[in-house]
């Protein structure tokens, strides 16, 4: 890489004694990013432990209600075999807390999707190998793609051959096509010979976001949308994951038995180096999901999005509204960089959105940021290192080929430094009193925090303009690899909320690179064009400092004009502590744990993580009246392992206060902070602290509409 930026360089020359105008962004590129395929918080078990378990194993755990609120007290915890990179995704049953209790043990599992799906002396693999509803794609060179069946018959030519190769780079045929596609499937009388061993058939899914789909959500929208619920009220709770099997699995939430499987196409050239008896561990489909209600052509329907993640480049979105009928026609569509260079490795969630179209109609469509290192030399590179935010119809048919401006919209950001890896990550995404997106705000690994201007209809021209460039107080540019939150701020504007840092690979754990890093609340009046924030010295600056207790006291004060506050994390150029995932906003305050690596440690150590808990507005330490059991301000309490996003958990118990002076009835609802941690293998969850959320209660009207000054805002 650094080859490239001396000869593009050595090209500016000769071009300006040519007398040819051009720039250094032009012709170079940044440097690539190389991505983990493995997770790097996440500690795993060794010597006598690895001895009881029976494996090598490292773990992450899910809420089950935090991806999707439909199933209370379900916890799901992925483990994998790190000898030969099996998989194992469990639920367990999660006891309510106790009025003062902080811990819960979690028990023995209801069932292990790992162990249903291949089977044991106690049971035969559900289903069986023959029986599973595996689905791919055939997708033709302008994007038009056709739901096929896993089975050899119903592949292309083209299918075909990446499967009857050892590898991509492999130039000849081994012949082994059809026994490969069946070693996919689950049958295992080739393993050992001439294809590899595995304890299951369910691969690894450490750095996967599961996502819960039962009865669609009870927020009204049309009369349409109460017959859709009407309709599905009651439907199968199916949880998704993706796994380094290539598969996104379909999972019975009620025995864990595979209802579905898809394979994109996009993985397709990879898949046969899952049978090589040499097998080094590669990500396939590790990316987050999402799923939502979407109102399409064809009515109200249940849609997945799913990134590739370090897999491939792209996303793909399936109709998951009937678990009953899933099949090779549930795949919407499948967008690749093969689809527009921009795209690269999308390592944060996409979302659903909707757009007015310029004939006046809406269309829903899925908004995702172009990730990690779409210049990489793969066949598909951009030109310029530059940052893309793509919105894409999710009403395009299948047989029609992606056009730009058509059926899929783009918007670019410049690149600031040659010599410095870009990437763009998730939007925060600002909706209308409509429910039609106005804003989106994204970060990128260059430390710029962009906000994207959707005002009018598609296709928009322009639109992109920086708010702020993340620093720290040496000048140096600060990553931002997570999804900012947005909130209403006191004085009719928006407060952009994001702290900084990223965990890419394991260079990224290097003490030699640990650096300052922030916790940012951004103001935006959504004056257009925009009034950019033109650095720290703008912010009101809040100071950590530690006490008798081991947490943190916030001091700092707030003048007139300030245009919001950031907060350095303690000695953070010592530490490594960053923040590499989203906040929670909950009753005022902002909720979300650091990372801190464990530099002293091998591939087994354990990273640890500070847990936060700020005031919104000011940045200081929350309200001791907010917080409960433990009542003190949470601010950097120490967990002995990487927590991610804090998960909120609503407590059983519920207060009924004095009723106002306005004669609104009000009630008092505890919600638990928690962690987990899984301690010698007993998966255990810990509530850190209790939040008390005051709600108003009874009919007020027939629909509330709580954050009117918001979306009015917003509309004008």
């Amino acid at each position: 890489m650094n080859h490239r930026i001396r000869v593009s360089a050595v090209r500016l020359v000769v071009g300006l004694f040519m007398g040819v105008t051009t720039t250094l962004e032009t012709l170079a590129l940044p440097p690539v990013v190389p991505l983990a395929a493995e997770t790097l918080t996440t500690a795993c078990r060794t010597g006598s432990e690895a001895a009881n378990a029976g494996r090598v194993t490292g773990t992450a755990t899910y809420f089950a209600a935090d991806v999707r609120a439909q199933s209370s007290g379900t916890w799901l915890q992925a483990s994998a075999d790190f000898r030969d990179w099996s998989g194992y995704f469990a639920r367990y049953a999660m006891p309510p807390f106790t009025a003062g209790g902080a811990t819960v043990e979690l028990g023995a599992a209801q069932w292990e999707a790992g162990r249903v799906l291949t089977g044991d002396g106690d049971q035969p693999a559900m289903p069986a190998p023959s029986e599973r509803r595996i689905y791919t794609a055939q997708v033709d060179g302008d994007g038009s793609l056709r739901g096929i069946p896993f089975v050899w018959p119903a592949l292309s030519l083209v299918q075909q051959n990446m499967l009857d190769k050892i590898s991509p780079e492999a130039r000849n045929s081994d012949g082994l096509g059809v026994r490969r596609l069946a070693y996919l499937r689950g049958v295992r009388s080739d393993e050992g010979q001439p294809f590899r061993r595995r304890q299951s058939l369910l691969g690894d899914a450490l750095r996967s976001t599961p996502v819960l789909v039962a009865a669609p959500s009870a927020e009204l929208q049309d009369a349409a949308y109460a017959a859709f619920l009407q309709r599905y009220a009651q439907r199968r709770a199916v949880v998704y994951l993706g796994a380094n099997d290539g598969m996104l699995h379909a999972f019975d939430m009620a025995d864990g038995v595979e209802r579905y499987a898809y394979i994109p196409n996009a993985l397709m050239p990879y898949l046969s180096l899952l049978t090589d008896p040499a097998y080094r561990h590669r990500a396939y489909l590790d990316g987050p999901l999402l799923a939502g209600e979407v109102r399409l052509s064809r009515g109200w329907r249940s849609v997945l999005l799913a990134a590739l993640g370090t897999g491939a480049q792209g996303v793909f979105a399936l109709d998951v509204t009937d678990p009953e009928a899933l099949d090779a026609a549930s795949v919407l569509w499948e967008f690749t960089d093969a689809d527009d260079a921009m795209v690269g490795n999308v390592l944060t969630p996409a979302q659903l959105a909707r757009i007015r179209l310029r004939t006046g109609s809406e269309a829903a469509v899925a908004v995702f940021a172009s990730g990690m290192n779409n210049y990489g030399a793969d066949g598909h590179a951009s030109s310029a290192g530059k940052g893309a935010l793509f919105l894409l119809m999710l009403d395009k048919q299948a047989t029609e080929g992606w056009r730009m401006n058509a059926n899929y919209f783009r918007f670019l950001t410049p690149i600031s430094d040659v010599l410095l890896a870009n990437g763009l990550s998730a939007p925060a995404l600002l909706a209308d009193r409509d429910g039609l997106l106005r804003f989106a705000y994204a970060g990128d690994l260059q430390g710029n925090l962009w906000r994207f201007d959707l005002y009018g209809t598609a296709p928009w021209s322009g639109g992109v303009e920086r708010l702020f460039t993340a620093r720290d107080a040496q000048g140096r540019r600060q990553p931002i690899t997570q999804q900012p939150s947005i909130v209403y701020g006191a004085e009719g504007d928006y407060l952009i909320l994001f702290g900084t840092g990223r965990l890419l690979n394991r260079a990224d754990l290097a003490e030699a690179d640990y650096a300052t890093q922030t916790f940012y609340a951004l103001r935006d009046n959504l004056s257009r064009p925009i009034s950019a924030i033109t650095g720290r010295q703008q912010l009101a600056q809040r100071v950590l400092v530690p006490n008798s207790a081991g947490l943190f006291d916030v001091t700092g004060t707030m003048a007139a004009g300030e245009r919001g506050w950031l907060v350095d994390f303690w000695r953070s150029e010592r530490s490594g502590e960053r923040s590499i995932d989203g906040a929670r906003l909950i009753d005022g305050m902002v909720l979300f744990n650091t990372l801190l690596p464990n530099g002293k440690a091998g591939a087994c150590g354990a990273s640890r993580s500070r847990s936060y808990a700020l005031n919104v507005l000011t940045g200081l330490a929350a309200s001791s009246a907010l917080l409960a059991d433990p009542a003190v301000a949470l601010v950097g309490l120490m967990q002995p392992e990487y927590s991610a996003k804090p998960v909120l958990l609503p407590a059983t118990r519920m207060v009924s206060l004095p009723t106002s002076t306005s004669g609104v009835k009000v009630t008092q609802q505890l919600t638990h902070i928690v962690v987990t941690h899984d301690a010698q293998g007993a998966a255990r969850v810990e509530a850190v602290a209790r939040v008390k959320a005051v709600r108003r209660a009874g009919r007020l009207s027939w629909r509330e509409i709580s954050h009117w000054r918001e979306l009015h805002e917003a509309s004008q």
